[in-house]
């Protein structure tokens, strides 16, 4: 089933729009089908690549690809229906499927360089003074460069927050070396990291090794206090249950403002029940790119926002990077500053 799944993705990403487009265009069906069908092969012995080869220039211009194709094929689908109610010739509606797919694809590498900040204010009766916590979610170094991730850094650092936490997926590939996280020594608070999806897929040791030099406070299935907080940390895991089974078994001082750090927006109701005062998440860039979040909460109930239920909190980041391409439409990345107040 997964390698069917894979198939069918790969042909709309990389196949699709080509065949359509060659086909208006120039009204050979053997062409498109032998053009489509080469893009079709060659665009899934990528993606294989992509994930088991060293080479990072070619996962660059692999990903890159995705992304295109995948907007490419959504401007398809619409133009399929342009061409069905209209009596507009095929090759004009190639022409102008391509153009605006090129102005989308510019705006959504224009917007996968922005870096937005959102503030929000939570109230306890466990604190005595105003807090300035800070999320950091999905950043995906090795997706994006130093210099990427160096501007979110200082960006924090202005943000003057008492404490930083980071919800996974900082990596997402074990290329990435020590030196492409150096922007975390700038940091001289603590910071709390929990392990996402892509620090499983890379080297765990390496990244165990290098969260030690630099400093993190590295929580799996674990808890640590600080202040007037309990900071625990859950790995990342496919099960729905992973919450459910791993919390309870976790020793926490319930007196505190409790913070769990979980990459999977799942488990909450869970959280809730053990006392669990703020959960934070990530995992679903909210899609990243329009109308990939319908995708996305097939999978997932919630995908992104902030939740509430009787004085508990749950919030999804939607990532403060992008995975893969360099692309974001619908969505932003996002540093989240939390000021967490005493309650009168």
């Amino acid at each position: 089933m997964g390698t069917m799944f894979f198939c069918l993705a790969a042909y709309l990403v990389f196949a699709y729009p080509w065949l359509r487009y060659i086909d208006w265009m120039t009204g050979n069906v053997i062409l498109s089908i032998g053009v489509s069908t080469v893009l079709w092969i060659l665009g899934m012995a990528g993606m294989r690549y992509s994930f088991s080869g060293p080479n990072q220039r070619i996962r660059y211009l692999v990903v890159h690809w995705v992304g295109a194709g995948f907007i490419l094929a959504s401007i398809t689908f619409i133009a399929e229906f342009v061409r069905l109610l209209t009596n507009y010739p095929d090759p004009l509606i190639a022409k102008w499927t391509l153009i605006l797919g090129g102005c989308v694809m510019i705006i959504a590498n224009l917007f996968s360089h922005h870096i937005s900040i959102r503030k929000m204010g939570i109230l306890s009766h466990k604190v005595s003074r105003t807090w300035r916590l800070i999320q950091l979610s999905d950043v995906h170094v090795g997706s994006r460069q130093t210099g990427y991730f160096a501007r979110v850094v200082r960006k924090v650092q202005k943000l003057k927050p008492d404490v930083v936490v980071i919800t996974g997926d900082l990596i997402d590939t074990s290329a990435v070396g020590i030196e492409s996280l150096r922007p975390l020594f700038w940091l001289d608070i603590p910071v709390f990291f929990s392990i996402g999806n892509h620090e499983l897929y890379a080297d765990m040791d390496k990244v165990m090794d290098m969260s030690g030099k630099l400093g993190l406070r590295t929580l799996r299935q674990q808890s640590e206090e600080f202040e007037e907080f309990c900071i625990t940390g859950i790995d990342d895991d496919p099960d729905p249950n992973q919450v459910s089974r791993e919390l309870p078994n976790i020793s926490r001082n319930l007196d505190k403002f409790n913070i769990l750090l979980y990459h999977r927006p799942q488990g909450w109701e869970s959280a809730i029940d053990h006392g669990i005062d703020l959960m934070l998440s990530g995992h679903t860039h909210k899609g990243q790119i329009f109308p990939f979040n319908f995708v996305v909460r097939k999978y997932f109930k919630r995908i992104h926002g902030l939740y509430s239920h009787e004085g508990r909190y749950f919030y999804i980041s939607p990532g403060t990077g992008t995975w893969g391409p360099l692309m974001r439409l619908g969505s932003f990345n996002e540093i989240t500053l939390f000021t967490i107040m005493p309650k009168q």
